[in-house]
């Protein structure tokens, strides 16, 4: 008698296609160049192997622990959530499976790719362990860490799965909850601690009840006398990942029946002027006025805005003093997080309609490809142009208080962000209109336009670095490493963007169209 049929049947499936394969080659590849970048760098320097081998083990665990993390949100956030959404959960209630069933076969399936690519790099840390200077414990422990979390985060995205049905909100409740999970309580007991609240045994104790100090306490110069800590964070990590998967199958049940959707007290409310400037946007633009229905995207972007600025408030507060280095690194991560969503909202109306099947009405209407282009790049600039231009107001007074040496730094990252939010425009138009999987659309936008360009800036500097017979500090400084970073940049946003663009004005309608039959 087989307990559990669909997980047998999608172990079977999974174990088969062949982009299982691929990715546990691709992660072990990866794992595998690290060490071999790694390696040459150490080399350079003269090091003993058992002095550095304990830093290539860090980074290659911390590499693993990131993406662990991040399973959920990329494997287990959309998979219950997409059979409601395409009305095939209840179907699978019919018959005689369990919740349990439902939910262990949606998850098995999902991660095996993550659990082959986890085994693939196991392999690669052992090689610190031959070099010296890593504890064998120690590799066990790392191991059993990266598992954990990797089923933590699983769990806690089928969870959310369960709970959601649109893609987008299961996804980035996923992302919050593991962000929570691994910083939140940390983060807390450290304030505590810092305006003596709590002791520092206290505060150490209170963060442990959180998954992210078990990746530090697992090395063995932090685990001895800390062991208690270590097992109670793992401990914690594995009671997250049980409840949720516990909670994931008692709410799959009742989660697939369709409730009556009720008008909003907000919309029964509406006055005629509301009503009045909604029709006139109709009329503009169809492709606008689909954008700008949902008015609570503005509110995000600024309720963002000002918590970095609280944050930064903080800071400031807390140092005394604000100089070139936290003036840049606050502009880096500010523009990071806007690229980042832009990435994410450039896709959402052609990855939405693909989800709910409308994608087919909107190409029986009279619309061309310069009223969906306008219609976007209008919504972009409704969500994100004033909290943006807020931020940009800022940089003059940052300049003014920086060192005129550091302003080309400035200027080229000012470049950077109209250049790369100009190419998502067009590349996340056509990645949510041919992407196998719509949902995962942005994160394709992201990895073309923001990660691929510092992947061959590094490999072309450390190319020149193996190539020249002297050492780099004695031919570059850091106007060349910054001149570099922009040509790379540039060039990649030209390839994407004018790839995109000409394939969308010239196939729109037939890459529409294929994209709505698939």
């Amino acid at each position: 008698m087989n307990l559990f049929p669909i997980v047998g049947r999608e172990l079977l499936v999974a174990s088969r296609r062949r982009e299982t394969q691929l990715i546990r080659f691709v992660t072990a590849l990866t794992a595998i160049v690290v060490l071999a970048w790694m390696f040459i760098v150490m080399r350079m320097d003269n090091a003993p192997p058992h002095q550095f081998s304990q830093i290539i083990f860090g980074v290659i665990a911390g590499f693993a622990f990131f993406f662990c993390n991040l399973a959920g949100v990329r494997l287990t956030a959309d998979t219950l959530s997409e059979e409601k959404r395409n009305g095939t959960l209840g179907l699978l209630f019919l018959t005689n499976l369990r919740g349990l069933d439902v939910v262990l076969g949606k998850m098995s399936a999902c991660s095996l790719q993550a659990v082959f690519g986890l085994m693939a790099v196991a392999p690669v840390m052992m090689v610190p362990l031959l070099m010296g200077g890593v504890d064998p414990a120690e590799v066990g422990r790392m191991v059993g860490v990266l598992f954990a979390a990797l089923f933590m985060s699983l769990s806690v995205g089928m969870a959310c799965s369960a709970l959601f049905k649109s893609s987008k909100a299961a996804i980035g409740v996923t992302f919050l909850v593991i962000l929570i999970l691994n910083f939140g309580i940390p983060v807390i007991s450290i304030v505590l601690d810092e305006y003596n609240y709590i002791s520092s045994s206290d505060s150490e104790f209170l963060a442990c009840f959180s998954s992210g100090p078990m990746f530090p306490l697992g090395f063995s110069s932090n685990f001895s006398g800390n062991s208690p800590l270590f097992y109670q964070s793992l401990a914690t990590a594995l009671s997250v990942g049980i409840v949720s998967l516990g909670f994931s199958v008692w709410w799959a049940q009742r989660a697939w029946q369709d409730r009556e959707a009720k008008p909003s007290a907000a919309a029964k409310m509406r006055p005629v002027e509301a009503i009045s400037r909604r029709t006139k946007l109709l009329d503009d633009n169809p492709a606008y006025w689909l954008g700008v229905r949902w008015r609570w995207r503005p509110l995000l972007v600024w309720a963002a805005v000002f918590a970095g600025f609280m944050l930064w408030l903080w800071g400031l507060l807390e140092n005394g003093r604000w100089d070139d280095e936290e003036n840049l690194m606050t502009l880096w991560c500010t523009f990071t997080g806007f690229k980042l969503w832009i990435a994410s909202a450039s896709c959402d109306r052609f990855r939405e309609d693909r989800q709910q099947g409308s994608l087919e009405l909107l190409l029986a209407t009279p619309l061309i490809y310069s009223d969906f282009s306008l219609g976007q790049a209008r919504r972009l600039l409704w969500q994100f142009g004033w909290p943006l231009s807020l931020v940009l107001a800022t940089v003059p007074f940052m300049m003014a208080y920086s060192d005129s040496d550091s302003w080309p730094i400035y200027f080229v990252g000012l470049g950077m962000l109209v250049a790369d939010i100009w190419v998502m425009h067009f590349v996340g138009m056509q990645l949510s209109l041919t992407s196998r999987k719509p949902t995962y659309s942005g994160s394709g936008v992201a990895l073309r336009i923001l990660f691929l360009p510092w992947f061959i800036w590094g490999g072309v500097m450390l190319l020149l670095v193996l190539r020249s017979p002297r050492r780099p500090q004695d031919w570059v400084d850091e106007y060349f490493f910054i001149g570099l970073w922009f040509f790379v940049g540039i060039a990649n946003n030209l390839f994407w963007g004018l790839r995109s663009m000409n394939d969308l004005k010239a196939n729109f309608r037939q890459v529409a169209a294929r994209a709505a039959g698939a």
